[in-house]
């Protein structure tokens, strides 16, 4: 994976302020895939490949006129899985996956944006810089997709939590939402509440843990929940504690100390 600082060989960008700010991290010979209804590159810097598509005329025309700026992302989506020839099928599924909880026409339009995106006829101009061979895993064993959150859910899981305490805030709040959706299935009771009442749970024999974000140092909040932390340590309690950090600038990676 690559972090800020490091080259990129591919760029997409959607507003002329993004390929502005973003075209210095890209390599010498990457490409720049541009939204040409919203994007004017400087075409007589010979450093990048340049492709540009009207990403949201398109979009507007799959979707209709109600979409407006909707849905580009999903199209984009497409047309780089038909570029880096990935698993379209999967794909589907995970964006049905992501939108199941929402309405019916919500997954149906996020999918004619894949669908637009992925039929778009990029030509050899993408394809002959990137394409990956497709082998089929002889083991035929299912493989998870998951971020981070998702895993550490699972995890507490696995491990017998049976209490969180927390204040539901991103970027960790997806963690109680896999929490609430999973244990219903396992037929345990998970029950989620904040600060000192993981402390009550844990010493009546419940193991538990304690999430927050960001930094403590300046919320309140946070304080006073890293309060009922300390409580838990000087008493000796078992308890897992979950700090999951922020991405800056939002009281983020410049505040934490």
């Amino acid at each position: 994976m690559l972090s800020a600082g490091d080259e990129a060989d591919f760029l997409v960008a959607f507003y002329q302020h993004s390929y502005q700010d973003h075209i210095g991290f890209v390599r010498e010979g990457g490409v720049l895939l541009y939204d040409s209804d919203n994007v004017e590159p400087n075409l007589d810097d010979k450093r990048f490949v340049y492709v540009g598509v009207p990403i949201t005329g398109l979009t507007v025309e799959a979707l209709g006129g109600t979409a407006k700026d909707k849905g580009k992302n999903i199209f984009v989506l497409g047309l780089i899985s038909k570029i880096f020839n990935l698993d379209a099928d999967k794909l589907k599924r995970l964006i049905t996956e992501k939108f199941g909880g929402k309405d019916e026409s919500i997954v149906n339009t996020a999918l004619m944006a894949f669908q637009a995106g992925y039929a778009y006829p990029v030509g050899n101009v993408l394809t002959k810089h990137y394409r990956f061979e497709h082998i089929p895993r002889a083991s035929g064993r299912a493989q998870l997709t998951m971020d981070g959150n998702q895993a550490l859910a699972y995890g507490l899981i696995a491990g017998g939590v049976r209490f969180g305490a927390g204040y539901p805030i991103t970027p960790w709040s997806s963690v109680m939402e896999t929490l609430r959706r999973e244990t219903a299935k396992v037929r345990r009771d998970f029950r989620a509440g904040r600060g000192r009442a993981g402390i009550g749970f844990d010493r009546a024999g419940l193991l538990i843990f304690r999430i927050s974000c960001g930094d403590w140092q300046r919320r309140p909040r946070h304080f006073a929940e890293g309060g009922s932390d300390w409580l838990g340590v000087h008493g000796r309690d078992p308890l897992v504690i979950c700090n999951i950090q922020r991405g800056g600038p939002s009281t983020g990676l410049p505040d934490q100390r």
